[in-house]
């Protein structure tokens, strides 16, 4: 019979973080109990109260070079010493490192979802120099803002710019990518004319940066095509040579045209409920979207808040960098730092290059699909299964550049228990939900031991049962799931 520990949440909260975390650890748990529960907890996400943790905080120190101005990384870069691959490795490892130690979990969830919805590569040539500064002051800066400020802020940052050629971009020479990505990604999806077009490009000329040399950003009013603008039924003079407040207005009626609205209701729907989200969700959350006047807290809260969000219990996985964080998580896995290239974080990067994902690494403007089944092939789970299996026990090759949890930590503090208890312990633990009658035999067979069979300690679990109880209960279908 299934005993529920006191290091488990109750279902419906277990549910709410699987989907917005990268993994249930004693420290969410502990955040959990202290804010009352999971409504309390997921207030003091949202409003990003608790204080940071300090490991976290020092995420940033291990990456000093990353905090290069632009003009200096694209010097260095060209004089062959840092180049763009290495920049991109560099934030993608910061942001594996911030998911896996942040107390900030849902911050950082939706840094990710918008950030591959508004999506610039780590280390495309155009814009590496900038990406730093994209993540820092667009992404993070307004991941629980609004969409309004948040949209402002992104298409007009040099490093979207250079991305989608909107440096080309120029009275008498216009270029069309950024303003028909803006439409077709960002905005309402593919319900423009090629005027529509047009006109959006006419509003996005004006910036000027410097690609493929100094990486100069500048405003630059001569460059700006004037005269009346339409777009999706917004019109606007535009007069002014200094077309910036202009397109401030163009993109704040974009960002709350009801097209938007739609769009972004259902892909945060397929991100965070179901890869075929029922309709009464989405119109739930696009609505609460527009009445809010684009508030992304207000949005989420509606998405928790309906019946469908709870009854997708388990219908999405992880994908393979979401995975080989959680795995990090949940393991007790917590990084060190990133100073060598066997460091644990760029070991993470790698395994998530062998399963088929690296975040930051898609090549397109549209960002990695949200879809579950893109990242459920033969071969991916296999790859997971040695990973998570290479991460469950305390030493290995991989494990260089992190603390690793004591046994103590990661078991039950009342003995002694039988191998049964261990394996349901476990899978409350790591999965979050009992063991079945299935993975207790599974794991019994892979250590080779009587599921009856009792352990006086933490000290009595020899490693390798360990790793195999751990491993084993992590492959499970249920650790695939969240």
């Amino acid at each position: 019979m299934n005993v529920r520990f006191p290091d488990a949440l109750p279902e419906a909260t277990q549910h709410l973080a699987d989907r917005f975390s990268y993994g249930v650890d004693p420290a969410l748990v502990a955040d959990v109990r202290t804010h009352g529960g999971r409504e309390g907890w997921w207030r003091a996400q949202l409003a990003r109260t608790d204080p940071q943790s300090l490991r976290a905080g020092l995420v940033p120190s291990w990456f000093p070079l990353l905090r290069n101005p632009p003009a200096l990384t694209a010097l260095l870069a060209s004089r062959g010493v840092r180049s763009s691959w290495v920049v991109g490795q560099e934030l993608i490892a910061q942001t594996f490192a911030r998911r896996i130690l942040s107390r900030h979990q849902v911050h950082e969830t939706m840094v990710d979802f918008w950030g591959n919805l508004l999506y610039v590569p780590a280390s495309e040539s155009r814009s590496y120099a900038w990406r730093v500064d994209y993540d820092e002051q667009v992404l993070r800066r307004h991941a629980l803002g609004t969409y309004r400020d948040l949209l402002k802020a992104a298409v007009v940052h040099p490093s979207m710019a250079g991305f989608l050629t909107n440096d080309l971009n120029r009275k008498g020479a216009i270029n069309e990518n950024l303003g028909r990505e803006l439409l077709e990604l960002h905005t309402v999806g593919r319900r423009y004319s090629e005027r529509d077009v047009r006109h959006a490009s006419r509003m996005l000329t004006g910036f000027q940066v410097e690609v493929l040399t100094s990486f100069e950003a500048r405003y630059v009013p001569a460059r700006h095509d004037t005269g009346t603008v339409r777009v999706l039924g917004f019109t606007d003079p535009n007069r002014d040579p200094d077309g910036r407040a202009a397109l401030g207005r163009m993109l704040g009626y974009l960002a709350g045209h009801p097209a938007t609205a739609d769009r972004i209701a259902h892909r945060l729907c397929v991100r965070f409920v179901s890869d075929d989200p029922p309709d009464s969700i989405v119109r739930s959350v696009a609505r609460a979207y527009l009445r809010s006047g684009t508030d992304i807290r207000a949005t989420l809260n509606a998405l928790v808040r309906h019946p469908e969000f709870q009854r997708s219990r388990h219908a999405k996985a992880w994908n393979p960098s979401d995975d080989v964080v959680h795995t990090a998580r949940v393991m007790g896995l917590a990084p060190t730092g990133a100073l060598t290239p066997g460091a644990f974080l760029y070991r993470l990067i790698g395994a998530a290059e062998d399963m088929g994902q690296v975040s930051l690494r898609w090549p397109r403007p549209d960002g990695w699909p949200e879809t579950t089944d893109n990242y459920l092939s033969a071969s991916r789970v296999l790859r997971s299964w040695r990973h998570h299996l290479d991460l469950s026990g305390t030493q290995g090759d991989l494990l260089q550049g992190v603390t690793v949890a004591s046994k103590a930590s990661q078991l039950p503090s009342a003995w002694p228990r039988s191998l049964a208890e261990l394996v349901d312990h476990q899978s409350q633990r790591l999965v979050g939900r009992p063991a079945s009658t299935v993975v207790v035999r599974a794991v019994a067979a892979a250590v080779g031991k009587p599921a009856t069979h009792r352990y006086a300690g933490p000290d009595s679990v020899p490693e390798v049962d360990y790793r195999l109880l751990r491993g084993t209960v992590l492959n499970s279908p249920s650790g695939l799931e969240r």
